[in-house]
């Protein structure tokens, strides 16, 4: 991966970290002004909007990877007809909320204040749906910069008038005001960015250009919609066989860390248009090249974090949810251990190539799977056997079936796919390091907080230092990178 692309990407991955911890802010604020079970109402009110989104975008703003790149007579046509699809299918979801859903929905909760604020979220898909693509449309036209700087503003801006109208009211009906009101304005920015970026040609969609999105797209579109209930399957299944109690303490835990999905996304996202081109043009070779060189530079930071992770979990829980959830440190180090494989996203290639519909086969059989290795599990192991039933399943399933099929498609041997011997030098040195991990019983009486922030100054120093020694990553590149990511070089 050039260094073009490693600042790009690590652009756009500091844009979605601050996005994200714009996220955890407005939780743990909200948690704290209202009461719980008026955050419960909200947040129930947004999971409606999360659930169905994927259904609603059919995969249509992934698919503007795949069409605007290289696109110089027509991309304009493209992204309003990508445009116009959003919000059809965003006034379709809006009309239910209207004429009833919004009732059904509350009894299917079993809270009867979500029929209101339902109601009062309609407008919102209408404000989300057609902005959604803007992540790759820019991307796809190499606007990095104004990707990041526009998640993180519009982020902020949103936060802002969400907590001004709850601290006003304190109600979750505010709240959900605040919220569409919010992204309403952001709205306008959000089209003038995208249809800058694609100023060429005419803005009358085709119909050849809209249904050839429609058959990209919808294959990935199923795939959102079957890995948003795979996210949210282990919980579910745990909630309905576990007490109250081991629930709150399973779902604590059984997170992922946002900055993982963040760096492979957003390296992920960079890549996409170079491996789309690539492959039309043959380029196997150097497509398996770039392949290796992000997956490493990946786990150079993904690794370290695991291990530091691992061993500093207890710390981690307290200081995120209080001494309460301390037994959620087991889920959380059990979700820990499928981080290796996060080094990437697999599905990156098969949207590359057009051959979306493995992603669905692959997230609809992992599904099945994972239900019913849980349920078995659970009755074995209690609610820990849902964590370990989802990381078996990619490591018995996902791994070998993304392996297999990419193998295929580029015609080169599996264990080509991946690097595998520089990845467990990689490994090898951020277990290594870990023995800076011996002083953790001197530092702890400081403190949780001072605890991590000394352990894990140290750890990074030991890491770097011993990356640097077994030529894994140069220092004045590591340097260098972060000086343009703060905007100095």
């Amino acid at each position: 991966m050039s260094q073009s692309r490693t600042v790009k990407a690590g652009i756009l991955a500091s844009g979605t970290f601050l996005t994200t911890c714009v996220r955890l802010i407005s939780a743990a604020i909200l948690s704290r002004v209202l009461s719980m079970y008026d955050y419960a109402t909200y947040r129930q009110t947004l999971l409606v909007y999360a659930f169905i989104s994927p259904l609603l975008m059919l995969g249509l703003p992934q698919a503007l990877y795949y069409f605007l790149p290289g696109e110089n007579k027509r991309p304009r046509s493209l992204l309003m007809g990508n445009v116009l699809l959003l919000s059809f299918m965003a006034g379709l979801f809006t009309l239910f909320l209207l004429f009833g859903g919004n009732r059904l929905l509350a009894w299917r909760f079993n809270n009867p204040n979500i029929a209101r604020t339902l109601l009062i979220l309609a407008p919102y898909p209408l404000f989300m749906l057609p902005a959604s693509g803007l992540s790759a449309c820019l991307i796809a036209r190499n606007r990095v910069k104004q990707v990041a700087v526009y998640n993180v503003l519009s982020r902020l801006f949103m936060l802002s008038v969400v907590l001004t109208a709850v601290l006003i009211c304190r109600t979750p009906a505010a709240a959900i005001v605040g919220t569409v009101v919010g992204a309403g304005m952001v709205l306008v920015p959000a089209l003038k960015l995208m249809f800058a970026a694609c100023n060429v040609g005419s803005l009358l969609p085709s119909t050849n250009g809209m249904w050839s999105q429609l058959k990209y797209a919808v294959p990935l579109g199923l795939a959102g919609i079957i890995g948003t209930i795979s996210k949210s399957l282990d919980k579910i299944i745990v909630s309905s066989m576990c007490s109250p109690e081991q629930s709150a303490v399973y779902i604590n835990g059984a997170i992922e860390i946002p900055l993982i999905g963040v760096l492979t996304g957003s390296v992920m996202a960079i890549l996409i248009p170079d491996l789309v081109k690539m492959y039309k043009a043959a380029q196997y070779g150097e497509l398996r090249v770039l392949w290796h060189r992000a997956m490493v530079k990946c786990s150079l930071l993904i690794l370290p974090i695991m291990v530091f992770l691992l061993v500093m979990a207890p710390e981690v829980i307290r200081l995120l949810f209080s001494d309460r959830y301390v037994e959620s440190v087991h889920p959380f180090r059990v979700y820990l251990l499928a981080l290796p494989v996060r080094i990437t996203q697999f599905g990156a290639i098969f949207m590359a190539t057009r051959r979306n519909k493995l992603i669905v086969y692959r997230a609809m059989t992992g599904l099945i799977l994972n239900m019913f290795l849980s349920i078995i599990l659970i009755r074995f192991l209690g609610y820990i056997g849902a964590a370990i039933s989802t990381v078996l399943i990619v490591y018995l399933w996902t791994v070998p079936y993304n392996l297999f099929f990419i193998s295929r498609i580029l015609t080169i041997n599996f264990r080509s796919i991946i690097p595998v011997s520089i990845l467990t030098k990689v490994l090898i040195v951020s277990i290594g390091s870990g023995a800076v991990f011996l002083l953790a019983p001197f530092v702890r009486p400081l403190g949780d907080v001072l605890t991590l922030a000394i352990m894990g100054l140290l750890y990074t120093v030991v890491v770097m230092l011993l990356f640097v020694c077994f030529n894994l990553a140069e220092m004045s590149r590591m340097l260098s990178f972060a000086r343009r990511l703060l905007g100095r070089g």
